[in-house]
C-alpha cells in the first residue's frame, strides 16, 4: 500500500473511532459534529463502507435544522465519493433548500459544494455552472480558507470544462494567493497539482516535474486522502506526452490494479488507453471487452462518464471494434465543445470533438473532418501542443493492425499450470495474444482449431479433423441411428436467429460498420449450413447414423468446448474464433479483414544454443 493510502486509512480509522465514542454518549449534537468529519477520510472512487450509514444515523437523530442540513450535505458527498451519485441527489437538494432559509453563508457554502458534487454528471452542466457561480459569490465574503478553496476549485473545474483558459489562469492565481495568505499546506497542494496539470497541457514537462514534486511534499504534509490518485494521474499524463514506455506500463499496471480492486470503470478505462499507448494492444483489448463488451449501456452517467466513454471509444477506434466506436461516437456527440477531465479536473484528457473524430474516422463516416477541425481549433486556443500534434498524426489505417496470437502445444517455459492442469509439465497448450498468453490443457478442440487456422479459406471435412486429432486414420465411431440431427425446436430457433441477423445487417449497413457486417454474414452462412446439414429433400429432418455425421457432431462439440475454455481467459479471442471458424460436415476458417491475426501455430524454440530448425513460420 502506498504512503498516501496508509495515511488515508489511518485518518479514516481515527474518524470512525471518534464517532463511536460520540455515539456511546448518546449526545445527538456530538454525534452530528463527529459525523460531519467522516467524509474527509474518504478517497474518491473507493467504496465508502459504513460511513454513509453512520452519517445517516446522525442525520436521523439530529435536532437542529442546521445540523440536519449539514449532515444531509455530508451524506451526499459520501455517496458521490463512494461511486453512487444517484443516492446523493435527494440529500443535496434537501440541504440546499434548508440552507436557503438559515441565512448562514458558511453553511450555504458547505451545502452548495455538496450540491455540485451531486450534479457532476455530463447532463448537469448548466446547473453545475449556476451552482459554481453561486458558490463563488457565497465564499467571496468568507474568511475560512477551506470554504474559499472549495469555491476556487469549482470555478477552476467549470473553467476547464468550458475551455476558458483565462478563467483557468485566474483561478490558479487565486489558489496561489490563498496558499500564501493562509500558510496552509492543503491550498498549496491544490495550487501546485493544478498548475502541474496546466504545465502538461502547455508541454512544459520540466515545470510539471517540479510542481509534481512540490505537490507530493505538500499533499503528504496535509494528509490529503487523494494524494496517490493525483500523483498517478499526473504521472500517467506525463508518460503519454513524453512517450516513456516504461512509465506508461508502470502507470497502466497501477491504474488497472486500482480499477479492478475498487470497481472503478473510469480508472480501468484509463488503464486501457495507457496499455494502448505502451503498445500492449492485447491488454487494452481485454480491458475494453471487460468494460464494454456488451456496449456502453452500463457506464454510469456520473462525473467520469465522458472520461470513461472517451477512453474506451479511442481504444475501440484504434483496435477497430467498430460497433463500440460507433456507439461511443453517438454518446459523445451531444457534448462536443467540452473538455474531457478526470474527477476534480486533476488532468486534462483532450476535448470531446477529438474522440468523436477518431471514432468517425475509424468508421469512415462523414463528420470526422469537421470534428477534427473543431478539436484542432480548441487545442490551439488553449495552447495544448501535444494534443494538437497528436491530431496531426496519420489516422489509423482502414484495416486493423494485425495481432500476433499463439495457439499451439507446449506452454511457455516457466509458465504455471493452466486451468484443469495439475502440473505445469503436463501436456498443454499456449493460447492468447503475444504478451498476454495463458495455458490450457490438451483439448481435442484446440487440435481442430489449429488445423483450420493453418489452412485458411480451405474446406476441411469433419472426418479428416477427427482422424487427425485422434492420431490415427480411422475414427472410433460406429454406424448407428441415434435420432434426428436437429429437432423442430432447434430449427425454429435457427430461423428466428436468421430473421434477427437480417435486421442487424440493415443496421450495420446504415452505420457502414464493415466489421460487424462481415461477422453477421459469417454467422448467417454458418446457420444456413446447420439448416442444410439438418434437413434433406423437401425440408425433411435428417437422422444420425453415418460415420461422417458422427464426426461432424464430435468436432463441433470439441470446438465449442475449447472456445468456452478460451473465453474464460480472453473473451475477444473466443469471439473472433467463433465468428471466423465454421463447423459442420465441412469445416473452414476464413480471416476477418477487419480483425487480422498472425497465428503462431508452432512452439517457439526454448532458449539455448543457436539452432537452425526454428519450425514453421506463423501463418496468417
Amino acid at each position: 500500500m502506498e504512503a498516501g493510502s496508509v495515511r488515508a486509512a489511518d485518518t479514516r480509522a481515527g474518524l470512525l473511532a471518534a464517532y463511536e465514542r460520540a455515539r456511546a454518549t448518546g449526545d445527538a449534537e456530538l454525534m452530528a459534529a463527529t459525523a460531519l468529519e467522516l467524509p474527509s477520510g474518504l478517497r474518491f472512487g473507493v467504496h465508502p463502507g459504513q460511513v454513509p450509514a453512520l452519517i445517516h444515523e446522525a442525520y436521523a437523530a439530529a435536532v437542529s435544522p442546521a445540523s440536519r442540513c449539514r449532515l444531509a450535505a455530508a451524506l451526499a458527498r459520501a455517496w458521490v465519493y463512494g461511486g453512487d451519485a444517484g443516492r446523493a441527489v435527494a440529500f443535496a437538494r434537501e440541504a440546499v433548500a434548508v440552507a436557503d432559509g438559515l441565512g448562514d453563508p458558511a453553511v450555504l457554502a458547505e451545502v452548495l459544494d455538496a450540491a455540485l458534487v451531486a450534479h457532476w454528471g455530463p447532463d448537469d452542466f448548466a446547473e453545475r455552472l449556476a451552482l459554481a457561480e453561486r458558490l463563488a459569490d457565497t465564499t467571496a465574503h468568507l474568511t475560512d480558507p477551506e470554504r474559499r478553496l472549495t469555491g476556487h476549485l469549482w470555478r477552476l473545474t467549470t473553467a476547464w470544462e468550458c475551455l476558458d483558459l483565462v478563467a483557468v489562469q485566474r483561478q490558479l492565481r487565486a489558489l496561489d494567493t490563498l496558499a500564501e495568505e493562509s500558510g496552509r499546506a492543503r491550498p498549496a497542494f491544490f495550487a501546485a497539482s493544478r498548475r502541474a496539470a496546466l504545465a502538461l497541457v502547455h508541454d512544459e514537462i520540466d515545470t510539471a516535474d517540479r510542481l509534481m514534486a512540490t505537490a507530493r511534499e505538500l499533499g503528504a504534509e496535509a494528509a490529503e486522502p487523494d494524494l496517490d490518485a493525483v500523483l498517478h494521474s499526473l504521472a500517467a499524463a506525463r508518460a503519454r506526452q513524453s512517450g516513456d514506455v516504461a512509465a506508461l506500463r508502470r502507470e497502466a499496471a497501477a491504474f488497472e490494479e486500482f480499477g479492478a480492486a475498487e470497481g472503478v470503470p473510469s480508472v480501468s478505462a484509463e488503464a486501457a488507453v495507457l496499455r494502448l499507448a505502451a503498445g500492449e494492444d492485447g491488454r487494452a483489448r481485454r480491458l475494453l471487452d471487460l468494460l464494454a463488451g456488451a456496449g456502453f449501456a452500463k457506464v454510469p452517467r456520473d462525473v467520469d462518464f465522458l472520461l470513461t466513454v472517451a477512453c474506451l471509444s479511442e481504444v475501440a477506434a484504434t483496435l477497430h471494434r467498430h460497433d463500440l466506436a460507433a456507439e461511443g461516437a453517438r454518446l459523445l456527440a451531444p457534448f462536443t465543445g467540452r473538455a474531457v477531465l478526470n474527477a476534480g479536473a486533476v488532468t486534462f484528457h483532450g476535448v470531446v470533438d477529438d474522440y468523436v473524430h477518431r471514432a468517425l474516422a475509424a468508421l469512415g463516416l462523414p463528420g470526422a473532418a469537421s470534428a477534427r477541425g473543431a478539436a484542432v481549433a480548441a487545442y490551439r486556443r488553449i495552447g495544448a501542443g501535444w494534443w494538437s500534434r497528436r491530431l496531426a498524426e496519420p489516422a489509423p489505417p482502414p484495416t486493423a493492425r494485425p495481432r500476433t496470437v499463439h495457439l499451439h502445444p507446449g506452454p511457455a517455459p516457466g509458465a504455471g499450470p493452466g486451468p484443469g492442469q495439475d502440473r505445469a509439465d503436463e501436456p498443454g497448450w499456449l493460447v492468447g495474444e503475444e504478451g498476454a498468453t495463458f495455458a490450457l490443457p490438451d483439448l481435442r478442440g484446440l487440435h481442430h482449431l489449429r488445423t483450420l487456422l493453418g489452412r485458411p479459406g480451405t474446406d476441411v471435412s469433419a472426418g479428416e479433423l477427427a482422424a487427425t486429432a485422434s492420431g490415427h486414420p480411422g475414427l472410433a465411431v460406429t454406424e448407428s441411428d441415434t435420432g434426428e440431427i436437429a429437432d423442430r425446436q432447434a430449427l425454429a430457433a435457427y430461423h428466428r436467429r436468421l430473421d434477427d441477423i437480417d435486421a442487424e445487417l440493415d443496421d450495420a449497413a446504415e452505420w457502414a460498420d464493415q466489421g460487424r457486417l462481415d461477422r453477421l454474414r459469417l454467422e448467417r452462412e454458418a446457420l444456413l449450413d446447420e439448416i442444410r446439414a439438418a434437413t434433406g429433400l423437401g425440408g425433411r429432418r435428417r437422422r444420425f447414423g453415418s460415420t461422417d455425421e458422427r464426426a461432424r457432431v464430435a468436432v463441433r462439440k470439441a470446438v465449442v468446448a475449447a472456445l468456452d475454455r478460451v473465453a474464460r481467459h480472453d473473451a475477444p479471442l473466443a469471439r473472433l474464433l467463433r465468428d471466423t471458424v465454421r463447423t459442420g460436415a465441412s469445416c473452414r476458417y476464413d480471416q476477418d479483414p477487419a480483425r487480422p491475426v498472425t497465428w503462431l501455430l508452432d512452439p517457439r524454440p526454448r532458449p539455448g544454443p543457436p539452432r537452425t530448425d526454428f519450425g514453421a513460420p506463423g501463418r496468417g
